[in-house]
């Protein structure tokens, strides 16, 4: 393997096949039995995605040869101003809890960054945890263009409201919980177009490559929704489960949501971590419907909220505060999902770096 950054202590080179059980290992080291380290969830995320396996630079101690850390890539297919390109999903830097030098987070990350242009992708984009952040934006290179509204709608009120104040008294919970978590107004329901008829889905057929055709030229910058994307991405992963609903009027897609139960900081969430509608009248009453099916699919769960992410510009957001949802104020978020991005070339910089050019969901973040 080529070195391309050394320091006193360490070298880095670009990760190869020979380096995937030592990586594995650093991982358990990091997270335990968490998803991350799973051998079946990093093959499916680095080895089965369709714009090809993942590009990565990993760092190694001079004396031992131990890996100590290690900044991963995932190759997606993109639209970017109507032409097919290859982005990078860069994940957040791991490295060896008993190594404090945060300078290797942040030269591996410009690694990977640096193999990403010498194979071709247009720009590289995360949404790095407050951790990372300041490796990505001050060390490596990314700019921070904005943050993605997280959208919120409460299912269990009172509850939410004693796990925010932590008020063991029920009244002032209930109190607060109606100043803090009371929900927007909903819209009544619209009539749905006479033929539109929404089902639960197991996977992406044909008929989702004909929406994706249809719909690929909605925004500037776009992850290709294709049926081998979605399979991958909702279908193959080993180690989640999701659940998927389809909008169809006279055999046509007019929408589709994907549904999942995870954690969402001290939170039990039911996210929506897809939405995609066609841009007419019966693909907004489609998405309706879908968020509508959304929330009562997670109301027999016992969860505390339902939440989504969408940018203010997409007919998606609109949809969901149509429906109830409003923006999580910041003291109750999670963490921040601010979008970084990384280009490699001009034809990508000249549109990459706008945030009204994006399409975002939850689905673009590789963590839900």
């Amino acid at each position: 393997m080529t070195t391309m950054t050394g320091q006193k202590s360490w070298t880095s080179s670009r990760y190869a096949p020979e380096d995937a059980q030592d990586r594995l290992q650093l991982l358990r080291k990091i997270w335990g039995d968490g998803e991350p380290a799973d051998s079946a969830y990093q093959d499916w995320l680095c080895h089965g995605t369709p714009a090809g396996p993942a590009i990565a630079a990993v760092a190694r101690e001079v004396e031992t040869a131990q890996l100590i850390g290690e900044a991963a890539t995932i190759p997606v297919r993109v639209t970017l101003s109507g032409k097919p390109r290859t982005a990078g999903l860069c994940l957040a830097p791991q490295t060896d809890p008993a190594y404090q030098d945060r300078d290797i987070a942040a030269s591996l990350l410009r690694d990977a960054c640096a193999f990403s242009g010498e194979e071709g992708v247009a720009f590289s984009y995360s949404f790095p945890d407050a951790l990372s952040h300041w490796a990505f934006v001050h060390r490596a290179e990314f700019k921070d263009i904005g943050a993605v509204p997280l959208l919120i709608r409460p299912l269990n009120v009172e509850r939410l409201a004693l796990r925010t104040t932590q008020s063991p008294v029920e009244g002032k919970a209930t109190s607060f919980a109606r100043r803090v978590w009371g929900t927007s107004q909903t819209a009544p329901p619209r009539e749905a177009p006479s033929g539109l008829e929404i089902a639960e889905v197991a996977s992406f057929d044909d008929s989702f490559g004909a929406f994706w055709y249809k719909i690929r030229h909605r925004f500037p910058v776009m992850v290709v929704r294709d049926p081998a994307y979605l399979n991958w991405r909702f279908v193959d992963v080993p180690t989640r489960e999701y659940t998927i609903f389809a909008a169809r009027s006279e055999g046509q897609i007019r929408g589709f949501t994907v549904l999942r139960v995870a954690p969402l900081g001290r939170f039990a969430v039911g996210l929506i971590a897809d939405l995609v509608v066609d841009v007419s009248a019966e693909g907004r009453a489609a998405g309706r419907l879908l968020i509508d099916l959304a929330y009562s699919h997670f109301e027999g769960l016992d969860l505390d909220l339902v939440a989504s992410l969408a940018l203010r510009h997409t007919d998606e957001f609109r949809l969901l505060r149509s429906r109830g949802f409003r923006v999580c104020p910041k003291f109750l978020q999670p963490h921040p999902f601010r979008l970084v991005v990384r280009c490699h070339d001009e034809e990508a910089s000249r549109v990459a770096y706008q945030p009204r050019n994006w399409f975002v969901t939850m689905a673009d973040y590789e963590a839900i």
